[in-house]
């Protein structure tokens, strides 16, 4: 992790490869910790990419009753590529986020969507919302063979990069989520992303959040959005540009958190290495802070 936050470099072609020569090392020394957690995939659409991977928690991991509160995770890669779990030897990614997860009492859900230029606006986003609404559906299925129950009255989405921004499309296109799906979403941890092309100014987040509805502004859940310290310029200000804006919409403060010494791509890489992990631990207490009785 040292030599992350060291490196101030932030052009995200010029981070990846330092970033994941620090971290793979790491994670392939608990690869067998990582890979004893039980894992099924399911189809929930009609494309080869309409499929995602559930992991569990150990059951002792769950404190009280059996029941599990569920996180999603919507990956990033510029809208044009990412999958739920990378090729071999990166597969450990993001197995390790998910796992992390899970070890500490929560059924992690890891969707993949279409990508950019076979998707169009705003499919992607559908598909995550798909994703959530079809596990919700068939909690039965995705929880068979297991000893726990999905508590799906207290739902979690969390995304980073391009996922972040079809998280929040998702949340704020009018019309995209059913009020009964979005009344299960407990909370919303975006770590946003915004371009800049001309082209798609009227249907960035920012753009949605100005246009959206007060009462649509008023029935958002909780948020805990997140940045990293060496996040890109024009990324940062774009999400400083989010944060003044739903406060505004909202009239009340919203956090932002920074994950210091991290740059773009390395929170997700860090876990599980035992470096790094700081953030991750600070989304677990808030999630649980969120989590209502059912």
């Amino acid at each position: 992790m040292d030599s992350i936050a060291a490196n101030k470099e932030v052009i995200i072609p010029l981070i990846l490869q330092p970033t994941k020569a620090a971290f793979l090392p790491l994670l392939e020394e608990h690869r067998l910790e990582i890979e004893s957690f039980r894992r099924n995939t399911f189809k929930y659409g009609h494309t080869d990419r309409h499929q995602l991977d559930v992991y569990y928690p150990p059951a002792e991991r769950i404190t009280g009753s059996k029941r599990a509160p569920v996180l999603f995770f919507a990956y990033g890669g510029g809208f044009t590529g990412g999958t739920r779990s990378l090729p071999p030897p990166e597969d450990i990614v993001y197995n390790n986020l998910a796992t992390f997860f899970a070890n500490r009492g929560f059924i992690v859900v890891i969707p993949d969507y279409r990508l950019v230029p076979e998707a169009k606006f705003p499919e992607p986003a559908e598909d995550v919302r798909d994703a959530i609404s079809w596990v919700v559906r068939n909690t039965e299925e995705v929880m068979q063979g297991t000893n726990l129950e999905a508590d799906t009255e207290n739902l979690f989405v969390m995304g980073h990069s391009a996922g972040a921004n079809h998280v929040m499309t998702m949340l704020l296109y009018p019309g995209l989520l059913p009020h009964d799906l979005l009344a299960r979403i407990r909370g919303v941890i975006p770590r946003v992303y915004y371009g800049s092309e001309k082209d798609i100014l009227d249907r960035m987040p920012i753009t949605l959040l100005r246009q959206a509805s007060d009462e649509a502004i008023q029935g958002l859940p909780d948020l805990l959005l997140m940045a990293s310290e060496n996040d890109p310029g024009a990324l940062r200000a774009g999400i400083d540009e989010f944060v003044a804006e739903l406060k505004r919409r909202l009239g009340r403060d919203v956090k932002l958190s920074l994950m210091v010494g991290h740059n773009h791509i390395s929170p997700h890489w860090a876990l599980w290495s035992g470096a790094g992990e700081e953030w991750a631990v600070e989304v677990t207490e808030w999630i649980k802070e969120k989590i209502r009785e059912t």
